[in-house]
């Protein structure tokens, strides 16, 4: 579960004072300090009748939201260090549930592209001005694969994450079609720029669950990134995909001496999504406007790769493709679901 840091509220008291005259003044603290030590009298009902004030309340506005891990990482990049900023968990229902609250959670919150593309469709968010779209770029989200350093020294390929007989140990994947799949077949060989013309085809999409079938006695799935968290801080697997921020967020985390993080993220054939800011329909238009005023001088950009990075060690990319999940998305994550759905004996 996801819990959302609660944002600070302020309370302001307002109070008036009103002076008839030195005398009157006087003759009002006199009254006052007496009733200290005198009963007041009886009203006809048997009992005083207070007067009460209510205090008026500053509600403050939700915040950004960004992804998990973001926050620790210090992942983004603004102008505006005062921007509040909360966290989520970056699945989609967790978006649409929010969108339909009564109270908006988020000012606006970072997506991926194919969320994006579905929150314009459905009117999930307000349209930006004088675009065709509905989204102000925001950075890009990376899943890195990550490794145990005390276990294993070298750094390994997608194809050493099948290689349970030369590593043993359990694997940490995502539970989901999008990047797992795209994994799985870099894993049984597919060259990163044949990938999503692989994934097209029935043929493709059977290879990369029959990889996973393989796999999947040694399997740990995650569901949100703070779960990627936990399996590193648990030593849950030997290797694992992971966001990019939980691997730094992590670090930033663990102690110092022998319980410091002992995992590291590779920098080859990263799984990288582009992000965008969006403001939920949810908010006022009023609130809408200003947000949108913010991110068009000092939007937060999310550069999530660990840095630095050795030269020889150059990052490579698979661009994960918004427009083929867009299309394929919804069949291929129930068909997802479906197939590897715990069993119950």
């Amino acid at each position: 579960m996801l819990i959302l840091p609660s944002l600070p509220s302020a309370v302001q008291a307002a109070s008036s004072h009103q002076s008839g005259g030195i005398g009157t003044f006087l003759t009002s603290v006199g009254r006052d300090i007496t009733s200290v030590f005198v009963p007041a009298p009886a009203s006809a009902h048997g009992h005083r009748r207070v007067r009460h004030v209510r205090k008026p309340v500053h509600h403050p506005e939700p915040g950004f939201g960004v992804p998990q891990g973001t926050i620790a990482a210090h992942a983004l990049t603004s102008a505006d260090a005062t921007l509040p900023l909360v966290e989520w968990d970056g699945k989609t229902n967790t978006l649409q549930t929010a969108i339909q609250a009564t109270k908006a959670a988020w000012m606006a919150v970072l997506v991926t592209g194919t969320q994006l593309a579905q929150a314009c469709e459905g009117k999930w968010v307000h349209p930006i001005d004088n675009t065709s779209t509905c989204g102000i770029p925001g950075g890009v989200s990376d899943i890195a694969l990550t490794w145990d350093r005390s276990r294993l020294t070298t750094a390994p390929s997608w194809q050493d994450f099948w290689d349970v007989a030369r590593h043993p140990g359990r694997r940490g994947l995502h539970f989901g079609a999008r990047t797992t799949l795209e994994i799985a077949l870099l894993a049984d060989g597919v060259a990163p720029q044949n990938i999503y013309a692989t994934l097209s085809t029935p043929t493709g999409v059977e290879r990369a669950f029959r990889r996973l079938d393989l796999l999947r006695p040694y399997i740990v799935w995650w569901e949100t990134p703070a779960d990627a968290a936990r399996i590193m801080e648990q030593s849950g697997a030997l290797m694992l995909s992971a966001p990019a921020t939980e691997v730094t967020s992590v670090s930033a985390r663990a102690p110092s001496g022998p319980a410091t993080s002992l995992f590291v993220a590779g920098t080859q054939n990263v799984l990288r999504s582009p992000l965008f800011w969006v403001i939920p329909i949810n908010v006022s238009a009023e609130s809408a406007h200003r947000t949108l005023e913010q991110l068009r001088m000092h939007a937060p950009h999310l550069e999530d790769m660990p840095t630095p990075v050795p030269p020889e060690a150059a990052p490579t990319f698979l661009m994960v493709s918004d427009t083929f999940w867009s299309l394929h998305g919804d069949a291929l994550e129930q068909q997802f679901a479906a197939h590897f759905a715990p069993r119950t004996p």
